[in-house]
């Protein structure tokens, strides 16, 4: 109480210099009356500075910067600063290209739209491109059983197929030999007659056969689901098609993941350890039978799926398929040694096979995706095999199985690992349902600005500290700090006035802010903290004059003054056919830029030539995030080497990337830079381009990628949520309206008229006081930066103490009134006659 009596009495003591220095009768001089307010500004918290009046600019500028180039960051609170566009006079120093999109690497295809062949080299390590069929497929024609015959197609299923059909035929053949021989015929005329009947044998005996196989499929399908297996070659046909496709694709996923885990984990005794091939071979898995336990409840699908994976087994394959058979073969390269005195040994693994019985059960819900989760689990132990031969190489490898006792005991190891996890009656679930819905957790979902105005009434725990050098910590529920503001000293009503925005991914967890006691010795002292629920930001975005009451040891400490708006990413609304149109278009708003991965970087920069690369991500020439280092690779994929920023001016924005080769010793040379406008790579990006090639070096791609998600800012940063070139206005005339809604209890509503465009006031009328039939008669020029923006025309209340309230509103489509010419040009739609008479809705 006597903390916030002694901030009303300095300003008392502002006025009253005032006051007295422009009394002519009073002592105090104008002088003294300056000293005073400086006095005063400075221990209310204000940055208040004292000049010469005869100095120039340049002297005041310089006299201010001297003054000021000690205020620092707080070094005692690590804070998670938000990255954004705003120039701070800061770079990396980096030697950066001019800003370009001529690097970006086309996808090359051929006329056909399929992949050239020197693109096929990136699957060098799995045996093969994906492709249609296996090769070989195509080199050989079919058996003649897989061609209709002539006769087939000339004469009608009821000639032929029955079983006194083919006895026709022998009695035929018969006697038109017997007959031949009688009038003198030659041989010649018996192949005639042999060739006929075994054309027409061979067309009766297809349709014996598709018979016979409609009679025991018939037979089959009577039998009951839960008591018998169902055959699945329906499955198998199409696996052996799509293997060939897909299982390349599977292959490079595999050696890009593993990779990046053993540059990670390599034991500090080996240089490096590296998947050098993998292939899983040509023959896909098999799927043996299915059963189904169709008296399960209503909402459990459960099936037992038995299935194999055993490549060497060659009985249902065709001796073309056995020709050009692929075996599965890993081969894993461990570098002894360090450096240039390293040795690489090949631990290779091969012929591979599995086979199991797997129970699959499906647990079913009403909301989509309409499956909750899927738990699967082996109902036996499942049987492997495999040829490991860690030394010798393929020629002279020596199969580890061979040794006695150790093939089992790895088998024992393998189960004990499994068993806990997905042996009956233990289950490994996966949750579809929390898989699918919504935005995933790490998205960003809108950025939450808290506008500090400043506190009142902060007491410090220690009755012997004095007063507070108060300041101020944001985070989300007590986790890493993600702004603060400035310190004010000996003040315990401090004016801060900042702002702070942070990007935020879920509205569940509330906001808390700490306040500090800042000490220059000793650790900072916290003087309380308060929270607010950010759930209340999904009905209401902005609550304005926030007095949040700072809590310590459950007693309050005092109040922090706070605005708090939310802004959320912009969405396109829901059409009736039920697609979603396009977001309208915004300069501001929330950019993750990701660089996912490098190839054929320059390895002459080693000496080895094997690099140890990371990728630095900058904005603007600034850096904001560095990836992680990984161990000897030209081909790194980081995973980590992303950023969520808040860019303020899309059109000025440029990002970039340098990748460099981590030295111990040394500096770190830079194998490559880019560096590219943010509207050019979100162009590019929404095309599917993904390649880029390095500057600055004699080999080397990036593969970087770019989200977008528009943030309307209204006053964020500084500025106004972005300028976008209008590409014309549009003009309002509003010139009365009738029969307005009352909303008051007691006399009538105060209405006046707005135009919104993304939810930010463009324009407005005057309010007719008491009046349900305003006759406003005002003309607006609303500028218009897109055919698919919408904009908004809505009715107010005027309140004087509350929110104003709506009375109606009526949505405008500017793609109703803005055409684009042949000539490009976007035409005049000049309709001052045209009266838009619309009865509002709610």
């Amino acid at each position: 109480m006597l903390e916030g009596t002694a901030g009303r009495a300095s300003e008392l003591k502002q006025q009253g210099a005032l006051e007295a220095a422009a009394d002519p009768n009073s002592s105090v001089t104008v002088r003294q009356a300056e000293d005073s307010l400086l006095t005063q500004s400075k221990a209310g918290g204000a940055a208040a500075f004292e000049f010469d009046p005869d100095a120039t600019p340049e002297q005041k500028q310089a006299q201010l910067r001297a003054k000021t180039q000690d205020t620092r960051p707080h070094r005692k609170h690590q804070v998670a600063a938000l990255v954004t566009d705003q120039d701070d006079g800061e770079t990396a120093g980096y030697d950066l290209p001019p800003p370009s999109k001529e690097g970006a690497i086309a996808i090359p295809t051929d006329a056909d739209g399929h992949v050239n062949k020197d693109e096929a080299g990136e699957y060098s390590k799995v045996g093969w491109a994906p492709r249609f069929g296996n090769p070989g497929d195509h080199d050989e024609p079919g058996s003649l059983l897989d061609h209709q015959t002539f006769l087939e197609g000339q004469i009608d299923d009821k000639f032929f197929g029955e079983w006194y059909h083919n006895a026709g035929v022998i009695i035929f053949a018969c006697l038109a030999s017997w007959t031949i021989a009688a009038l003198g015929g030659g041989l010649g005329w018996v192949f005639i007659v042999m060739a006929t009947c075994g054309t027409y044998y061979r067309t009766s005996l297809r349709r014996v056969r598709r018979n016979f196989r409609d009679d025991v499929h018939r037979e089959l399908a009577k039998d009951k689901l839960d008591t018998n297996t169902e055959s699945l070659e329906w499955i198998n046909s199409f696996l052996v098609k799509f293997w060939p496709i897909y299982a390349p694709v599977i292959c490079q996923t595999v050696i890009a993941s593993v990779d990046q885990v053993l540059s990670t984990t390599t034991p500090p005794f080996l240089d490096s350890l590296k998947m050098k091939f993998f292939t899983l071979g040509t023959k896909p898995p098999r799927m043996e039978h299915v059963r189904t336990y169709p008296k399960a409840d209503d909402d459990t699908v459960l099936m037992d799926w038995k299935f194999s994976f055993t490549p060497n087994d060659t009985e249902d394959m065709t001796a073309k398929q056995v020709k050009n058979k692929v075996n599965p073969k890993v081969v894993l390269e461990v570098r002894i040694g360090k450096a240039m005195i390293s040795k690489g040994l090949d631990i290779i693994v091969e012929d591979m096979a599995c086979s199991g019985l797997m129970r699959v059960k499906m647990k079913l819900q009403i909301p989509f995706p309409h499956i909750d989760r899927v738990e699967i689990c082996f109902l036996e132990r499942p049987t492997f095999d495999y040829v490991c031969k860690p030394i010798g190489g393929d020629m002279l490898g020596f199969d580890m199985g061979f040794v006695p006792g150790l093939q089992g005991f790895i088998q024992e190891q393998i189960h004990a690992n499994l068993a806990p996890m997905m042996y009956a009656p233990n289950v490994f679930p996966i949750e579809i349902a929390k898989m699918l819905a919504g935005n995933p957790v790490d998205q960003a979902i809108g950025v939450l600005q808290v506008v500090f105005h400043g506190a009142q009434g902060l007491k410090n725990p220690d009755k012997f500290s004095g007063t507070p050098d108060p300041y101020a910590t944001v985070s989300i529920n007590n986790r890493d700090v993600l702004g603060k503001t400035k310190t004010v000293e000996g003040n315990a009503n401090p004016r801060w006035n900042e702002t702070v925005n942070i990007i935020l991914t879920s509205l569940r967890e509330p906001l808390t802010v700490h306040v500090w006691d800042y000490n220059e010795v000793r650790k900072d002292k916290e003087l309380g903290v308060c929270t607010f629920d950010l759930e209340q930001l999904a009905k209401e975005t902005e609550h304005a004059n926030q007095q949040l009451e700072v809590i310590a040891s459950g007693r309050p400490r005092g109040v922090v003054q706070a605005d708090i708006r939310f802004f959320p990413v912009l969405e396109g609304h829901q059409l009736a056919d039920g697609t979603a149109e396009a977001p309208p278009e915004s300069l501001t708003g929330i950019a993750k830029f990701t660089v996912e991965q490098a190839k054929d970087l320059d390895g002459t920069k080693s000496l080895v030539g094997q690099l140890d690369p990371y990728a630095v991500l900058l904005l603007n020439g600034k850096e904001v995030a560095v990836s992680k280092k990984l161990n000897r690779t030209n081909d790194p994929i980081w995973p980590d080497a992303t950023k969520e920023m808040l860019i303020t001016d899309r059109k000025t924005a440029k990002l970039g990337v340098v990748i460099k080769d981590s030295r111990d010793l040394a500096a770190d040379p830079v194998l490559g830079t880019y560096q590219i406008k943010l509207d050019d790579l979100l162009e590019l990006s929404s095309k599917g381009q993904e390649w880029y090639n390095m500057a600055g070096a004699k080999s080397g791609r990036a593969k970087m990628m770019l989200q977008w998600k528009p943030v309307a800012l209204k006053g964020a940063m500084g500025g106004s949520g972005g300028y976008i070139t209008p590409i014309g206005v549009m003009r309002f005339h509003f010139q009365s309206g009738k029969d307005l809604k009352n909303l008051d209890t007691v006399g009538k509503s105060d209405p006046y008229a707005r135009v919104l465009l993304s939810g930010i006031q463009k324009a407005r009328t005057v309010t007719w006081k008491n009046n349900l039939n305003p006759d406003w008669d005002e003309i607006f020029y609303v500028p218009v930066h897109s055919t698919r923006e919408k904009l908004v025309v809505e009715v107010m209340d005027e309140e004087n103490t509350g929110k104003d309230r709506t009375m109606g509103q009526l949505e405008i489509a500017a793609a109703e009134y803005v055409q684009l010419g042949d000539d490009g040009q976007y035409l005049i739609h000049d309709s001052k006659n045209k009266v838009l008479n619309v009865q509002l809705r709610m």
